[in-house]
């Protein structure tokens, strides 16, 4: 059809517009109605170093959109009659020693995310590791309570698969979803035997700080993985297989039954960037723009992928990049393309994107003071530079595209860049004071602010860099804001988290008195302590400031 051909050309061009903005060298997006595939575009390169462009038929690591393949075997063996999703998960993998305060953990909370164990740290590699060593960890919730997104949670519910089928969870992916649905060139784990056809991915080249445009590509560090929360790798052409199948209601892989168990929320607002959507069994189901989706996004270390299907109007779209980069705008365009040349409707223009816009710059301009420390925000039309003697930065949006306006920046210049600059607001909404790492600055004409508290003298030793062996969490910083003991994420995609102490030597991580993560410090020498033990995970001080 002309109009198809016309559709994916002008997504293509999106992607022209959107790829230098993003972390990522390449990129694939392919849209399927429920018989077929329907197109792809492709732009940037599988390999940069060789030019090797990405092709259709490119393989990307998907990440998370695993835990979907891994939830359907799940609801097979409940529907045989195999598996209880309801029952305690210390009776299902007997030698499995978690804290459960709150009550039993079943499956159906690990699929669900509501089982209140943490997100889960890779220092210890492998879902065996990864699962021995909650045993020193405690829920933050009662199961069923609310969401929170946990990669342990998913590499406990692969252990029980196994144990309860005698199949390795790459066996059953295979066995049960992809030799049914024909997707012939996909993985189920990731192996060095992937890695000829695979293509490279690729990271911001700093790890001890946010990433922002401005930094250079380099090949992501190499990881093998087989676990259930998220080790397949696959192409766009075979993701549109898998769409066909959530568009047809489970077809072959589900019955009618199986398919509404897959697709029901549990819980509600579980991704922060999509709160009207609700969290079911390895999928985010919702509505948006008035339609029914189901979706799910991945991250591997050098990759990211999306997931998007449209029950309604019967069109799913995959979108895979080696590299990271915001795909939600990405997807519904391409639906979006498709939808109206399947009408004979005109086509959505693609619009720049200009990623310094700050809609409500006014709301950050005026002179920022702190001990020892002044700078000055400017607004001009809708940007904003950060002057500081004689550095002058641009502050970038820090927020997924498509998100509406926050109070959190990027510094495009070496001089500030290590830290993200965010803005407080007083009670009645105006903005009264910034920060940028360990310095707290207040707004001049604001409102007096009362003195920081004194920290206890032993958290002085606690701050400082920290570096771990965990490919996905190698860095963060440790440091004394106002009194306040925070940690800020390096390269990772992670907020600034207060450090909460609970009295007993440990630190919540994060305000909200149910989130799950903890740290601790130990190892002290000379006043400093030498390890910081972060979800059972060690991370050790580093000489970097």
């Amino acid at each position: 059809m002309t109009g198809l051909a016309e559709a994916f050309d002008r997504i293509g061009s999106f992607l022209e517009e959107r790829l230098p903005l993003m972390h990522a060298a390449g990129a694939a997006v392919a849209v399927t109605d429920r018989d077929e595939i329907l197109g792809v575009a492709v732009r940037g390169f599988a390999d940069a170093a060789s030019g090797t462009p990405v092709r259709p038929d490119t393989r990307f690591q998907i990440g998370s959109i695993s835990k979907s393949f891994a939830a359907i075997v799940a609801v097979q063996e409940a529907a045989a009659g195999r598996l209880d999703l309801h029952a305690p998960v210390s009776e299902l993998l007997p030698w499995v020693e978690i804290p459960q305060p709150f009550g039993p953990i079943t499956p159906h909370h690990l699929l669900t995310h509501t089982s209140g164990l943490p997100t889960g740290t890779e220092d210890a590699p492998g879902e065996l590791a990864a699962v021995w060593n909650l045993r020193e960890a405690i829920p933050g919730f009662a199961p069923g309570e609310r969401f929170w997104y946990s990669n342990d949670a998913y590499k406990l519910l692969g252990l029980i698969l196994e144990h309860r089928t005698g199949q390795r969870i790459p066996e059953l992916i295979r066995e049960r979803v992809l030799g049914p649905l024909g997707m012939r060139h996909t993985s189920p784990a990731i192996t060095n035997d992937v890695r000829t056809d695979l293509a490279t991915g690729y990271a911001t080249m700093y790890d001890d700080r946010p990433p922002n445009r401005e930094h250079p590509l380099v090949p992501a560090v190499w990881i093998v993985s087989d676990s259930a929360d998220g080790s397949i790798v696959s192409s766009v052409v075979d993701m549109t297989a898998y769409a066909r199948m959530l568009l047809s209601g489970g077809v072959p892989v589900l019955q009618p039954s199986g398919f509404d168990v897959l697709t029901t929320p549990a819980s509600e607002g579980g991704d922060p960037d999509a709160p009207e959507f609700g969290y079911a069994y390895g999928l985010y189901v919702g509505l948006q723009d008035g339609r029914r989706r189901l979706f799910h996004t991945g991250g591997m270390i050098g990759f990211t992928a999306l997931l998007m299907v449209d029950p309604d109007d019967g069109l799913g779209v995959v979108m895979l990049l080696n590299g990271s980069g915001a795909r939600r705008p990405t997807g519904r365009f391409a639906l979006a393309c498709v939808r109206r040349a399947l009408a004979g409707q005109d086509l959505p223009e693609v619009e720049h994107h200009d990623p310094a816009v700050v809609v409500n710059a006014a709301d950050f301009a005026g002179t920022y003071a702190g001990e020892g420390r002044a700078f000055e925000v400017v607004a001009l039309d809708e940007q904003l530079l950060l002057r500081e003697g004689e550095t002058e930065a641009a502050l970038e949006p820090d927020a997924v595209e498509g998100d509406p306006p926050g109070d959190v920046f990027l510094a495009l210049h070496p001089a500030l860049d290590r830290f993200r600059v965010s803005f407080g607001r007083d009670g009645a909404g105006r903005v009264a004071e910034a920060f940028h790492g360990a310095d707290r600055l207040v707004r001049e004409g604001a409102a007096a602010q009362p003195p920081p508290a004194q920290p206890p003298p032993e958290w002085h030793g606690f701050t400082g860099a920290y570096r771990s062996n965990d490919p996905w969490y190698p860095f963060f910083r440790v440091v004394l804001r106002s009194g306040q003991l925070w940690m800020l994420a390096g390269a990772a995609d992670e907020p600034e988290l207060p450090l909460v102490p609970l009295g007993d030597g440990t630190f919540r991580v994060g305000r909200e008195s149910w989130r799950p993560e903890r740290i601790r410090f130990d190892r002290v020498v000379d006043g400093k302590t030498i390890r910081a033990v972060y979800d059972r995970g060690s991370w050790y001080r580093s000489f970097e400031e």
